[in-house]
């Protein structure tokens, strides 16, 4: 970035004052306009302690109207001011327009500091230049002039503050990121301030309202820029087993759990039960993570069969694995294979009774066959980065002080008025608590209006007017049952090393998904059963140098870098790598 370039020449120079150079800081502990009063140690984050102003970012409805916003910053300031001394800002942008204002401010900001170095830049060279030449500096005629700054589009005043400092032209504190795309391009250009110390100090208590797979899926680079926003993550595939039948048959329902283990149930259910349906819905592998130059969920060769208890310390060798060498994946596939052939499944919304089935929702959406069907998990929430960081809140690299705004930011995530303030309005005004009930909220006006999801930690908050925070159970129950893969956070193995095996591998891919699919499941279980594909698959180039691993006996077999056997192509060696810097070990070997 330009202004980073401008930093490093003041540096060199030693043009530039030690003021000047602070607004170039991208740190923890303030960015452009930090503060220099007193501090105090706070958990090992520096927090300025004095009368401070910060901005506050959000979308709204276009429907909301001025006034409520000013209502609600005034609410929100009667929280902040005495807990804090600080005062709030409140930028509530309409959000079809917001995403694009936004970043507008951060480049509006961007070149007016750029402009203010410039001039301050060659301010000092003429200083430097007069005193080479016995000019006195106080007679010395300007030749530039000090840039001023520019007016802002944004009022700059905190009407509900007006003791405290306005808002400086070059500051931008707090502001929400609407999907992954956005977090990323804020933080690969340097606009957001890094939060890790504050996580790890005096805003730690955010590990405890977070769950832990936000704040992964948050990091960059190693790295947190921002904190998402808690919200229920993915959806189960649940298996449901007929609790009549089950009775009927004097079985033990704790045996049938899967597809695998109700294959005799399943044959009693089509032989007896000419009414029942004996399998309902799609079935499809669980916990699968597939290694190819495509996504992580689209069929390849190669597979990883990650749960939500599987750890980095395992052998490389079980985590890169031949798909048809995977006794979960053949036995399931060819019993669905048949099943379909014999006629038992049916996908129809109008199924009726069935004896097993396969079905995706949310622990609401089960709960309409509790009474009729065991219900286990098939598939557990799997999380996605994108899913994850949809909303999140972060910090600009023009803050007055990281500390006090991720104080903020805390009350966002922790505190249930300061959060039901900013969704709802403000107190008395826009709503209130239900006299009878103080678990539930009742609107008074309809003129603020935001998006549950883009305020802060959803499971703090009233899920709507009239609806119990009793609601939330099931969705945090849910994000306690979903995990991040842990192969998530491995995303850099596609290289130009392995670029030309990779798209041999998609080609490998999709060829071998259309012959499988194609497959009788006699055809298949023959061709399991002989290791055809297998041994297809093994004897591919980009199957061996894509899981190769680097060994003492590569030169005798003829696995040279002549030959295309780089350790850097090969996926398999570079996950080895990172867990090993990730433990310090390699995985699977004794610590």
């Amino acid at each position: 970035m330009k202004h980073k370039f401008l930093c490093v020449l003041l540096c060199i120079c030693m043009l530039a004052s030690t003021g000047l150079l602070s607004s170039c800081a991208n740190n923890s502990n303030g960015g452009a306009n930090a503060g220099t009063d007193t501090t105090d140690e706070e958990g090992g984050a520096v927090v300025t302690r004095s009368s401070m102003t910060l901005t506050l970012w959000v979308p709204t409805s276009p429907d909301t109207t001025e006034e409520a916003i000013a209502l609600t910053e005034e609410a929100i300031n009667q929280i902040t001011q005495p807990l804090y001394d600080t005062a709030i800002k409140l930028y509530a942008i309409p959000e079809d327009e917001y995403d694009e204002a936004v970043k507008e401010q951060v480049h509006a900001i961007e070149t007016r500091i750029e402009e203010q170095e410039k001039a301050e830049i060659e301010k000092r060279k003429q200083e430097i230049e007069n005193a080479k030449n016995g000019v006195d500096a106080t007679t010395a005629a300007e030749t530039t002039k000090k840039t001023n700054e520019a007016d802002s589009k944004y009022s700059l005043i905190v009407n509900s503050a007006p003791q405290y400092p306005h808002v400086e032209a070059t500051q931008m504190d707090i502001f929400l990121m609407r999907g992954l795309d956005e977090y990323e391009y804020y933080a690969n250009n340097m606009y957001l301030s890094a939060l890790d110390e504050s996580l790890s100090g005096s805003s730690k208590v955010l590990k405890s309202y977070i769950f832990p797979d936000f704040l992964t899926a948050a990091a960059i680079d190693g790295t947190t820029y921002g904190i998402p926003n808690n919200h229920a993550i993915g959806e189960y595939t649940y298996f449901l087993v007929n609790k009549r039948l089950v009775e009927e048959e004097y079985l033990d329902p704790a045996t049938l759990t899967s597809m695998e283990n109700t294959q005799q149930f399943i044959e009693d259910v089509a032989s007896y039960h000419p009414d029942v349906t004996p399998v309902y819905g799609v079935y499809e592998p669980s916990s699968y993570e597939y290694w190819s130059g495509q996504d992580t969920q689209t069929f390849s060769v190669i597979a990883s069969r990650i749960t939500k208890d599987s750890t980095y310390d395992v052998d490389v060798k079980n985590v890169f694995r031949n798909i048809f060498s995977m006794n979960n994946y053949v036995q399931s596939t060819y019993l669905y294979k048949s099943y379909v052939e014999k006629g038992y499944v049916s996908t129809s919304d109008n199924v009726g009774e069935f004896g097993v089935g396969f079905i995706k929702g949310t622990p609401e959406d089960i709960k309409a066959y509790e009474d009729d069907y065991y219900i286990n998990i098939h598939q557990a929430p799997r999380g996605t980065k994108e899913e994850y960081c949809q909303a999140v809140f972060g910090i600009s690299s023009y803050t007055k002080s990281v500390p006090r705004a991720m104080e903020i930011l805390t009350l966002l995530n922790t505190d249930t008025e300061m959060r039901t303030m900013l969704q709802y309005g403000a107190k008395g005004t826009h709503w209130k608590y239900d006299e009878e009930n103080e678990n539930i909220i009742v609107q008074l006006s309809d003129e603020y209006k935001m998006n549950l999801q883009d305020t802060g930690n959803e499971f703090i908050t009233y899920p709507d007017y009239g609806v119990s925070m009793k609601y939330w159970d099931a969705a945090k129950q849910q994000n306690l049952d979903s995990y991040y893969p842990i192969t998530a956070v491995f995303t850099n193995y596609q290289n130009e090393e392995n670029k030309a095996l990779l798209d041999e591998l998609d080609a490998l891919n999709q060829q071998v998904k259309a012959e499988v699919d194609a497959m009788s499941a006699a055809e298949f279980k023959n061709n399991m059963d002989q290791g055809i594909l297998q041994e297809r698959v093994e004897k591919s180039d980009a199957y061996q140098k894509l899981t190769y691993i680097p060994s003492g006996s590569d030169q005798h077999a003829g696995r040279t870098e002549e030959n295309g056997w780089l350790p850097n192509a090969s996926i398999a060696n570079l996950w080895k790598e990172f867990v090993t810097e990730l433990l310090g070990k390699e995985p699977g070997a004794e610590g």
